[in-house]
């Protein structure tokens, strides 16, 4: 058996199956985005001087 075969029968880890699952990574980039985002905005609004 040639290095080739072995490769196509070899069975993916869980971890490759998640990284080629386009729409996990999808979600996965939005809702980290959203949260820094969302923590910045929150911690540049508490950092904002009251008004006098």
């Amino acid at each position: 058996m040639s290095e080739k075969d072995e490769h196509k029968n070899a069975e993916a880890s869980k971890w490759q199956k998640m990284f080629d699952n386009v729409w996990l990574l999808f979600l996965l980039s939005f809702a980290i985005s959203t949260l820094i985002y969302n923590i910045w905005g929150i911690v540049d609004l508490l950092n904002v001087p009251p008004a006098p």
